[in-house]
């Protein structure tokens, strides 16, 4: 086996608190959960220890200098872990740069992923990913989740029916170290919701509850700042709320935001009216819980491998 390609999934946070600054971290609270959107990784071994990373697909770029990236800091070190040779790395980018959907996070976690399954490695990369990024330990298992400290504190829930996300998405970047500068700045309050609530409502399958988790309908301590820094957010949250779906909210520090449907009907119908303003940049998603995300066909062809995370 000399190639290996996985899906690397991305997230969205059905809320979230920043509940304070700790050693140089903010301290969060908040929920999210795997959809079916990602990145695809495809690692290629070599027979040296150089590592090439390239990034292609609708959000591919040319890194000014690919030492600085996170999937070849994956490499770089797992190699160091585990005593390998070096890899060529191909992402087919998929999930939109500076989301809130755990780009970078996911492309870590595929790459490492992948690289694990490539040389056969049994030892754990779960110490990898943590070091590399606060959400990568959730992004290893994915379904929903209750994320607590610099997020790498995860507590897995089951959800009893899939949800249905209508998100659109901004083109305008925020990034996450911007938004939190910002929250920083301009919000006195990070604890909008009842984090405790919101995950009873989800586990109960229960949107109307849902909604009640919050006394203003805020579910996102970073959306003020995120907004200050993207007008879109905001335009884009109020096409949203015209349609009432029963929630909606930003994900992460943005710039996508999503409404929540327990009926794919009613998802189709929300895509439909908001499709012809937004076209590409609005998709309808599904959720994924725990169970779901082990249980994919594998492809096996000559020298090709194609796993799921």
């Amino acid at each position: 086996m000399n190639t290996v390609t996985v899906k690397a999934y991305a997230k969205l946070n059905i809320a979230l608190n920043v509940l304070g600054v700790s050693e140089g971290f903010h301290m969060l609270d908040m929920i999210a959960t795997t959809v079916n959107k990602y990145d695809e990784v495809k690692v290629t071994k070599r027979k040296d220890n150089k590592i090439l990373i390239s990034f292609v697909g609708k959000y591919g770029f040319i890194p000014s200098k690919q030492e600085d990236t996170n999937a070849y800091k994956a490499v770089e070190a797992f190699m160091q872990e585990f005593k390998t040779n070096g890899a060529n790395v191909e992402i087919i980018r998929n999930i939109p740069t500076g989301s809130g959907m755990g780009g970078s996070s996911a492309d870590i976690v595929g790459t490492l992923k992948a690289l694990k399954k490539l040389y056969s490695v049994k030892g754990s990369i779960e110490p990898i990913a943590t070091k590399l990024g606060s959400d990568c330990t959730y992004l290893l298992k994915g379904g929903f989740a209750r994320l607590t400290g610099r997020g790498e504190k995860v507590e897995s829930f089951n959800v009893p029916n899939k949800l249905y996300f209508v998100a659109i998405y901004s083109n305008v970047v925020v990034t996450a170290k911007d938004s939190f500068l910002n929250f920083d700045a301009l919000c006195k309050k990070g604890n909008v919701c009842n984090i405790d609530a919101v995950k009873t409502a989800l586990e109960k399958g229960d949107l109307d509850a849902l909604k009640q988790c919050s006394e203003n309908g805020e579910f996102n301590a970073l959306t003020k700042a995120s907004i200050s820094l993207n007008g879109e957010i905001q335009a884009n949250l109020q096409s949203l709320k015209d349609l009432c779906p029963p929630f909606y909210a930003m994900s992460g520090s943005g710039s996508t935001v999503f409404a929540v449907y327990d009926s794919v009907e009613m998802a189709k119908w929300a895509y439909s009216k908001l499709v012809g303003r937004y076209g590409n940049n609005v998709e309808l998603l599904t959720s994924h819980n725990l169970n779901e995300l082990s249980i994919f066909d594998v492809i096996f062809n000559k020298d090709y491998y194609l796993a799921e995370i």
